[in-house]
Parts: structure tokens; sequence; C-alpha cells
């Protein structure tokens, strides 16, 4: 039938992919000093079945557009909405702290509460308003070493008080993953857990695209109750980082960032109190981290000897930490924009612009 052919078009293309996947982390295994036969050898603990692959694709298709969704959602708050006139309110540093945090990092931050932004994945007849925070940071430092600097995960204590603890959950794709976070206690909220779905890319500039949702996994099952002992559930609900060259200054990096959140467990009149001490401090600290320590990184290979022609991929290391999570991707795996991965019914081999050119 045509649906069963379907099905098992499907499931070869899926396969396909998969095997090239594997192929390309096993020699990103092999690079970084490894034999590649322990990723080999614990694929093959774990058959596949169709029932499996089948479920496994739809679920990863889903995710993707939850990416798409994500990052059109905030170029536009980002780029087409402007400040106040759209009603976002400007937050200013606190003036105990703006000398010390405009070293490093050129800073502004706009507040705006809305409702949950995850469109279809928000939870159904909540009319409550969320904060959300967006920001246009100028860091002093080259967008190489900026992106190298986020993208090792031992630097997470040196620019985000908000995480104290964080492992992945489930990798979806070479460029995507669920993680777990904990946040510690900020004034009065008690420290809170979080369930993130994250995912990144290159653009063709070389800018690097971290985006993120609020997601649920069996792995780490919900308590909204802070009464029951364990840490409260809240949600990054939706963000997304844009770390880019700056084009005035090749020295310097662009970094806008947005994000909603919701707090979990405590009523809307705590959350504004909390976000209004916050807020002016917090966003204007991060920026200043980044912006002083991504200084003493020595910026990483040439660009055109980290994109992958098999696959599609960047070889470039990727990720960082935000309120709520924090994402790594040592050995690459980020899809490139103009260069389609394998199993996309368009995949190519890279040109040599497009090497050049990411």
């Amino acid at each position: 039938s045509t649906v069963m052919s379907e099905a098992l078009t499907e499931l070869r293309e899926m396969r396909q992919e998969m095997e090239a996947l594997r192929r390309e982390m096993i020699n990103m295994q092999r690079r970084l000093g490894g034999s590649g036969n322990e990723l080999l050898a614990e694929k093959e603990q774990v058959p596949d079945t169709p029932t499996t692959l089948l479920a496994r694709r739809k679920r990863q298709k889903e995710l993707e557009r939850i990416s798409s969704q994500v990052e059109k959602w905030a170029e536009h708050l980002l780029f087409e909405e402007g400040g106040e006139e759209d009603g976002w309110k400007e937050i200013s540093c606190s003036k105990m702290f703006r000398k010390k945090f405009s070293q490093g990092a050129d800073t502004k931050c706009y507040l705006k509460w809305m409702k949950d932004s995850r469109e279809s994945h928000a939870v159904p007849g909540d009319d409550r308003e969320y904060p959300c925070i967006k920001c246009y940071s100028t860091l002093h430092a080259p967008v190489e070493s900026v992106c190298a600097y986020l993208a090792d995960e031992s630097h997470v204590d040196e620019y985000n008080d908000l995480m104290v603890s964080n492992k992945d959950l489930e990798e979806i794709t070479p460029h995507s993953k669920i993680v777990w976070g904990q946040a510690p206690q900020i004034l009065f909220i008690k420290g809170r857990d979080f369930v993130t779905y994250c995912s990144h890319r290159w653009l063709r500039d070389g800018s690097q695209v971290v985006i993120n949702q609020a997601v649920e996994h069996p792995d780490a099952p919900a308590t909204n109750d802070e009464k029951s002992g364990k840490l409260c559930r809240a949600r990054a609900l939706r963000g997304a980082n844009f770390i880019s060259r700056d084009p005035d200054d090749p020295e310097k990096t662009r970094f806008a960032l947005i994000g909603q959140a919701d707090p979990g467990g405590i009523p809307q009149w705590a959350t504004k109190t909390a976000i209004n001490a916050v807020a002016p401090i917090e966003p204007f600290k991060l920026f200043h981290r980044i912006g002083e320590n991504a200084k003493r990184i020595t910026p990483p290979l040439e660009k055109t000897e980290m994109v992958n022609t098999l696959t599609g991929r960047s070889g470039r290391p990727a990720g960082l930490s935000q309120l709520g999570y924090a994402c790594f991707w040592p050995s690459g795996g980020g899809p490139i924009e103009g260069v389609l991965h394998h199993g996309h019914p368009e995949h190519h081999e890279p040109s040599e612009e497009d090497l050049h050119d990411n």
C-alpha cells in the first residue's frame, strides 16, 4: 500500500542518515583521541526496530519544527519589533554595578510580560503572563573567541551564577538535545530544576544560533509543588541566542538574546518582585563576564578546516549556558546554512563557496 511504501522509504532514509552520522561521530571520537570502538559497541547494544525508528523519526521531526518556530519567533521580537513602542520596557543596569559591568561589554536590556510563547505547546487555558527579556550586547572580544569560550562546559561557573548543576538527558540529533539543569535559590525563590530542548546551527556568515524551549522528559519528571521537599519545576519557556561578528569591528562580537521563563510554584506578584530585583543586575553581569573572559581564549582553527563534507555539518564546538539550561556540543555537529545535512531530500556536497563562507 501507499502508506507502507512511504513508511519503508522513510525507514530506509533514516537508517542511511543514522549510519552516516554514526560514522562521523566515530571519526570525531578518533580525532579526540579515542578509538571509536566504544561508540560502535554502545550502538550495537541497543537494536532498533521499525516501530522505534519511526517513533524516533516522528519525534525528531517535531522537535526540528520547534527549532524553526523558536528561531522565527526570536528573530521577529529581536530584530523586527522595536522597544518601548512595542510594549518593551528598557531595564537600566543597577547604578551600583554600572561602571564595573560596562567593562568588556556594552549592553541594553528590555522586559515585557506576555503569555506563554510556545504556541501549540503551551498549557491549554493558561492565561498568565510571564517575563520575557531581550538583550543586545557588544562584547569586546572576537566572535571566534566568544564561541569557543562559551562552548567549553568548564567555563560555566565563570559567567553563569544561575546554574549550579546540569546534565544531558537525551541526544536528539548531532545538533540538538534535551537537557536538565538546576538553578540556585534566587532571593526568596527556592532552587528550581528545568528540562529544556536545545538546538544550534551556524549561519552562512559564521554566526551561531542556539535556541531553547521547555519540554517534558520521562527521565526527569516534574514536581510542581514546593511543599513536596523536591526541586520545584521551573521552565525556560522559549529563548534564543544569536552570536555574530560585529560588522563595524571584527575584534568585537554582537550578542542578541531573548528568553521567557516561568519560575514555577509562586504567584505572579512574587515573580514580578524577583524580576524587578534581578533584571538590573544579572543580564549585565552575564555579558560583562563573557566579554572579559573570552579575551583570553585563542581563536580555534581556520573555519574552512571545520566543515565535514560528508554530513554538511560544522565541526566547530558550540553551545552555552543560560538561565535554566546548559547545552554543549564539544565535537560540533551543527548544520550550516546553505549546506544541507545528509538525509535531507536536497542534500548536496558543499561547494567551495559554502566552505569559505562557513
